[in-house]
Parts: structure tokens; C-alpha cells; sequence
């Protein structure tokens, strides 16, 4: 029994070590995590850091670690950005595609969670042959109209 729980273990760990990093499709991508959102109010999908570019992969171990050694701290990301909310019930999700050449995508969402209309908008690199996100800016990405993921990414409380 023992040797066919390692043999299962092996196995799992060398199928999750050759999970491809990147993402076929952006648009598929982000629709089908918007539908995961929609299926089940304030119950989040597992974090996709497997699309996530070098750059940005960089920016969240880098405020995952502050976060660990300051958790007498609330840091920016307080609340789930792929719905910009602590609290969510998704609905009316549309999305639409921008290209910005060969190995540029912007994946425009929109959706309404309860009664408020949000949009946030995800940058997508091309990195051979794989896309990954690399940018999400929500609403004007600026002030009181929304953020950019890697601003909040950098920011630290005093």
C-alpha cells in the first residue's frame, strides 16, 4: 500500500511539475474565470499564478512575503481584484478583446456585482508562444476610479 501511495504522489508531482505555465487563449481565460466568480458568490477560484507573467509572478511573491512578516498589517490587496470587492455576487459578465499586435492582448470585462456596474481591464504578453497576464488596471486605474494591480502590488503601510 505504501509504495502505491508514493508511486500516486510521484505521479501527481510530475503531472503538476508539467503543467504548462501561460494560457492558450486570454479571452477563454478570463471569461472562464468570470464564470467561475458568477457560479458561487464569495467563493473565489483557486489564484491562477500559473498564467501569470515573470514580472508579475515577481510582484506577488514579493508582496507575499511582506505580507507574511507584517501580519499585524493590512496590505493593499484587501479585497479580491478580479471583481475589485470583498464581497461579491457576479452577474452580466461581457467580454471583449483588444489586440495590440502580435504578442499584445488587452482583455476588457465587465460585469455588475450586486447592484454596481465595474470594469477592470487584464494585459496580456506573448512569451514563446504562451500568453501570459501581465497588467490589470481597474476603471480609470488611478485614484478614486479604480487601481493597477502592480501599483497595489508595491504598495507597503507604514
Amino acid at each position: 500500500m505504501a509504495k502505491f501511495i508514493i508511486a500516486l504522489a510521484a505521479f501527481a508531482l510530475a503531472a503538476f511539475a508539467e503543467a504548462p505555465r501561460g494560457v492558450d487563449d486570454p479571452r477563454a481565460f478570463v471569461a472562464e474565470t468570470y464564470a467561475a466568480y458568477a457560479r458561487e458568490a464569495n467563493a473565489p477560484p483557486a489564484e491562477p499564478a500559473h498564467a501569470y507573467s515573470d514580472r508579475l509572478r515577481g510582484l506577488f511573491e514579493s508582496y507575499e512575503a511582506w505580507a507574511r512578516s507584517h501580519d499585524d498589517l493590512v496590505g493593499s490587496l484587501d479585497f479580491d481584484w478580479w471583481v475589485n470587492a470583498q464581497d461579491w455576487t457576479i452577474s452580466g459578465v461581457s467580454i471583449v478583446e483588444h489586440s495590440f499586435g502580435a504578442d499584445r492582448k488587452a482583455i476588457e470585462a465587465r460585469w455588475t456585482n450586486y447592484d454596481r456596474r465595474d470594469s477592470s481591464r487584464f494585459f496580456f504578453v506573448r512569451r514563446d508562444g504562451r500568453w501570459y497576464l501581465d497588467e490589470v488596471v481597474n476603471g480609470s486605474g488611478r485614484g478614486n476610479d479604480g487601481w493597477t494591480l502592480s501599483a497595489l502590488l508595491r504598495e507597503r503601510p507604514e
